[in-house]
């Protein structure tokens, strides 16, 4: 991204379409974090599921080889 010639923009701007612009690219910041929040605890929820379901599926292997082995 150029910042240069973002930065050069921004100068020949008046103020208030300055302070518009910037407030809302940090809106669209604070939304995005949101996102980001969100995904990020989405993704520790899953992985949760995915280490209980691989306890599970362990526990269920050693109850299947211990009834093979009552046979």
């Amino acid at each position: 991204m150029d910042f240069k010639g973002l930065i050069d923009h921004y100068e020949t701007l008046p103020k208030s379409e300055l302070i518009e612009k910037l407030v809302f690219k940090n809106a669209r910041l604070l939304t995005q974090d949101n996102v980001i929040e969100k995904l990020e605890d989405e993704k520790k929820r899953l992985e949760e599921i995915n280490q209980n379901h691989q306890k599970l599926n362990g526990e269920l292997m050693q109850e299947i080889k211990q009834l093979k082995q009552g046979e």
